[in-house]
């Protein structure tokens, strides 16, 4: 479930613990398939003795920068999640100089450490970061004006625009007021600068509440300090179907568009344009 603004909040607040600049003194893997594409053992072992120099995000991806210039490229999946604690569902335990521990936990197991040389090998498929200056108004019309696609898994699949999931991705259309079945092209001008607004809006809403934790089951997401994301509150689309729509009173529809359940407004987000 984590998306960009999830991963944003763990990021700062790894750093706010000061984890850069400590060196991997020891590494335990629990779930070797956590690791790729390294063996537990050798991946264990190019990372004792390393300084783990920063810690940055890139959409949907976290990234430790390793002193010895390799990097750690992590994606949360359905679950990930750090804390300073220990938990029931530790993958991996970084233990670093002056005896700090970070713990990833991952209930669910989909989430992936990944060891490269080079993050454009991962990154260098994905679209802009969606908030950052690369993602352009100019950049995402021409992009979104290529395709001939449904609007929703083009948002979801990273490669026009990077670090939004099922959750922003139906804010972001609600916001905009836009179908999710929508194609591509079809997108007027002004429309489309609608779409961009609104993505950067509810990611940059995400970001400043902590993200969003929907519910209270154990893979739910929760930061490093183990709290719920504050946006939960903030929701207008998305898990609220047969609810009244925040804006016009109707009642929100949900159904399945390129598999992924989908909730919208039928009177504010109107199919046929």
């Amino acid at each position: 479930m984590p998306e960009l603004p999830e991963v944003e909040t763990i990021a700062r607040q790894l750093r706010a613990r000061g984890i850069e600049g400590r060196c991997i003194e020891q590494v335990e893997i629990n779930w070797e398939k956590t690791v790729e594409p390294l063996s537990g053992a050798a991946f264990c072992e190019a990372l004792i003795g390393s300084t783990l120099n920063t810690i940055s995000r890139y959409g949907k991806w976290m990234m430790f920068t390793l002193g010895s210039g390799r990097t750690i490229m992590i994606h949360l999946r359905m679950s990930g999640s750090f804390s300073m604690a220990p938990g029931t569902h530790d993958r991996i335990i970084l233990t670093l100089s002056g005896g700090t521990k970070v713990y990833f936990s991952d209930p669910r197991k989909f989430g992936r450490w990944k060891l490269v040389d080079d993050p454009a090998r991962i990154l260098g498929a994905l679209g802009p970061d969606a908030l950052t200056k690369a993602f352009t108004l100019k950049g995402f019309r021409e992009a979104l004006s290529r395709r001939k696609r449904i609007l929703k898994p083009v948002l979801l699949d990273q490669t026009v625009v990077a670090g939004m999931g099922n959750i922003y991705v139906d804010e972001a259309l609600w916001e905009s007021r836009i179908h999710p079945e929508r194609i591509c092209c079809s997108l007027s001008d002004d429309e489309t600068e609608l779409l961009y607004k609104a993505i950067r809006h509810v990611l940059q809403v995400g970001v400043k509440n902590r993200g969003t934790s929907l519910g209270e089951g154990r893979s739910n997401y929760r930061d490093v300090e183990g709290d719920s994301g504050g946006y939960r509150e903030k929701v207008k689309a998305y898990g609220r179907g047969g609810r009244p729509c925040h804006r016009c009173g109707t009642l929100l529809e949900r159904r399945v568009v390129a598999q992924r359940g989908t909730t919208f407004c039928p009177f504010c987000q109107p199919e046929n344009v």
